[in-house]
This record gives C-alpha cells, sequence and structure tokens, in this order.
C-alpha cells in the first residue's frame, strides 16, 4: 500500500482508494475571485479560527466528498494553525481570502493521496490563486498521480508553495516542475531566505523555520522543520501579488529572488560526502536524442510495471518529468549519482548521455548500454568499471531483457 508523509514529522498517511466523487457543499457552483481579493488555500491537518480569519473551512471525507465546516474541532496550535500563523506573521491578510481545506486528521495527522488529489479540484473548481503545503509524499506510487494534478493545477496561473521533506529525499509535489518548493536551514531566522535553485531537487529557496509567534496571549517559538519555512515563502509570495496581482510563476520567481538574503554556505544542504552507491546505475550512451528519450521512456514504463521504482535523468533539452534535472555533463558524473541515489532513495538510476564516453570512466556505473551512434570497437576494448552492453539495433524490448539480465 503506498503512504505519504508528512514534512513536519514524517507520520505515516495511509493511502486508500475510493470512488472518483467530489461533492461541494456550502457556496455552491464555480466560484470566481471578487474585486482585488486572492484566494489562499492551506491544506493540511485543520486551522483554528483563532490562528487567522478565514473565509470558508472545508474538510475532505474519507469518501472524497467535500463538507463545509461550521465550528472549528482542531486545537489553535495544530500544524495548519501554525503555518496561518507564520504566512500572516509575515504578510497582511486583507484583501486575503483564506480558505482551510482540512486533508489529515487533526490529531494522528494520517490522511491519503486521493484526499490531495480532491482537494487540488477543489482548489480549482474556487478559483484558489495560492496553494499552501507543508506536506508532502516520499511514496514513489503517487509521484505520477501528482505530476498530473499538479500539471492541471498549475494551468490556471496558479502558484503552489510546497516543503520539501524533513529527511532530505525527494517530496512531492515539492520537487515537480512548476512548484515553488522551500526547505529549511538552521541558520536562518525570521524573514531571512535565500534563493538557492537547485536543478537535482528543484527546490528554490532555502528558508527560516524559527519564528516567533503569539498563541494564547504566550510567545512561542517554531521548531526547525520544513513546514514551517514554506509558509515564509507563501506569505512573501502573497505581499507581491496583492501589489501586482497579474504576476505570473517567472516573474513571481525573479522577484522573490530579487529579494532573497545573500548568505554563505547555504546551497547544498545534502550530507557531504554522499553515502557510496549502492543500487544499480545503467549509462545509456551514443543513442541518438530521439532514440535514446524513447529508450530511457521504455526502459521506466517496464521497471515501473514491474514494481522498481527507477529514476531517470538524460541531457536531452525536452525533458519530462521524470527527467529529474538535465544532466549538467559528463563532468563529476560519479557525484551527481552519488547525490541522486540519496535523494531519490530509489532502486536503479538510468542515465541518457548523447556525446559518446567511454565505459572505463566512472566508478558507480554498473552497465553501460551503448547504441547506434556510438563507437563499438571502443565500446567492447576498453577496460570497463561495469558490464557493457552493445543495443545496435536491438529493439527496446530486448534491450530491456538483457539489462535485468546482466544486473540480476
Amino acid at each position: 500500500m503506498a503512504r505519504m508523509r508528512i514534512c513536519t514529522a514524517c507520520k505515516l498517511i495511509n493511502t486508500a482508494r475510493h470512488n472518483d466523487v467530489l461533492t461541494v457543499f456550502g457556496k455552491g457552483g464555480r466560484l470566481y475571485m471578487t474585486g482585488q481579493n486572492i484566494r489562499l488555500a492551506i491544506l493540511d491537518n485543520g486551522i483554528h479560527p483563532e490562528a487567522c480569519p478565514l473565509a470558508e473551512s472545508f474538510m475532505i471525507n474519507d469518501n472524497l466528498s467535500a463538507t463545509a465546516l461550521k465550528t472549528s474541532t482542531v486545537s489553535p496550535l495544530s500544524h495548519g494553525s501554525i503555518c496561518a500563523r507564520i504566512i500572516q506573521r509575515y504578510t497582511d491578510l486583507e484583501n486575503v481570502e483564506v480558505f482551510n481545506i482540512q486533508i489529515l486528521e487533526d490529531n494522528s495527522w494520517r490522511g491519503n493521496i486521493q484526499k490531495l488529489l480532491k482537494a487540488f479540484e477543489l482548489c480549482i473548481s474556487m478559483d484558489i490563486r495560492v496553494v499552501h503545503l507543508s506536506i508532502g509524499t516520499y511514496t514513489f506510487e503517487d509521484f505520477a498521480k501528482l505530476e498530473n494534478a499538479v500539471s492541471k493545477l498549475l494551468d490556471s496561473d496558479r502558484f503552489l508553495i510546497a516543503s520539501a521533506g524533513n529527511r532530505g529525499t525527494a517530496t512531492y509535489p515539492a520537487y515537480l516542475p512548476g512548484v515553488i518548493g522551500v526547505q529549511c536551514h538552521p541558520y536562518l531566522k525570521d524573514d531571512e531566505y535565500a534563493y538557492c535553485h537547485d536543478k537535482l531537487t528543484r527546490i528554490h529557496f532555502q528558508a527560516s523555520s524559527k519564528h516567533r509567534l503569539i498563541c494564547g496571549g504566550e510567545i512561542m517559538e517554531t521548531p526547525i522543520s520544513n513546514s514551517y519555512a514554506a509558509p515564509l515563502i507563501t506569505g512573501k509570495l502573497l505581499s507581491y501579488l496583492k501589489t501586482d496581482a497579474n504576476l505570473e510563476n517567472a516573474a513571481m520567481l525573479r522577484l522573490l529572488a530579487e529579494h532573497a538574503g545573500q548568505y554563505e554556505g547555504l546551497k547544498n544542504s545534502g550530507p557531504c560526502p554522499y553515502p557510496p552507491v549502492e543500487i544499480p546505475v545503467v549509462i545509456l550512451n551514443g543513442f541518438s536524442c530521439s532514440r535514446l528519450s524513447c529508450l530511457t521512456r521504455f526502459l521506466l514504463e517496464r521497471l515501473y510495471q514491474e514494481g522498481y521504482h527507477a529514476r531517470a535523468a538524460t541531457d536531452l533539452t525536452d525533458a519530462r518529468p521524470w527527467d529529474e534535472t538535465a544532466l549538467p555533463g559528463s563532468a563529476g558524473l560519479d557525484a551527481f549519482i552519488a547525490r541522486m541515489a540519496w535523494y531519490f532513495a530509489c532502486d536503479i538510476i538510468l542515465l541518457g548521455i548523447t556525446p559518446y564516453i567511454p565505459p572505463d570512466t566512472y566508478e558507480n556505473v554498473s552497465l553501460w548500454i551503448y547504441g547506434d551512434e556510438g563507437s563499438e570497437s571502443l565500446a567492447i576494448n576498453a577496460p570497463s568499471n561495469g558490464q557493457v552492453l552493445w543495443a545496435a539495433g536491438m529493439p527496446d524490448s530486448k534491450v530491456y531483457k538483457l539489462m535485468i539480465d546482466m544486473l540480476t
């Protein structure tokens, strides 16, 4: 069974399957932004009205219907309430309509990926402009579902701000293209944040998660957690959107980057050095661009069908979402492989490189698959740090079978 994890404490959220139904109670029908108000939705375990003014509150039920909540049963210190307080700490919520969409249980933080997908549908139907998520999933089986849902959500000029997971590996939707991904850094405090776009993870910002909040007349400071870094960026984004409601994603990212602080030593938050690579790594080399694209897709789909969690990256310019990054070239490839293995915690890595490179160059490669434009004599005769498969003229299905045979 697939599982989704909340970023603040990595608590498990079971994935359940339900009928594809969404019923919205409340105002009914399609809702539109009125005047210059900006609609913000916070998807979490619920927001207490003390945290910030709420336009409406909804709960996504186990049967995937959405019920309008008339009273609040969540704690004023719930995870969602604290995120709302942080947002309000750094932006004036005048002319901002805040919608509370509860997809997790308040106390256990349990939920499922289907509730998140339905919450996205609700945001689209209500013309929500900004969606805040301090939760995410590490589960590979959820990734394809989120790719499609997030793509649809962002089609209509919306903003999705999402926190990375606290364990440092791939978190969706924070790692998806178009999403503004955020992680914390322990050196930052209050409203400090840095722009450090990472092409591998697609995380854009490192931000403070240490915020002093007044709750029930007492002062509290939030702990170091990616969950509490993302609301700072949401607050900043809302401030700019209130000034210019026509800002699009690229312009918003430029604004946020221009106003970011300059801090030393924040960009690489992964372990140093990265742990040894203990999974198979396959290099696809010497193929034409079109063949490389088709073969990579085919191999990934077959691996997925057989239950493998596979990740891929290529140096092709038209990278699909499963291409977590365009490869930076062959320089430093061993370090890139180690970093990719750490972040994506996968079973196998496929790397597609169009320029020919010999098989003796890198230590972390298990198998070299050479294509039509490689040099057969060099591929066969060069000393190799991994096995070599010459696949010129070979159908994709045979390449897959031989790859699996050689790796196992």
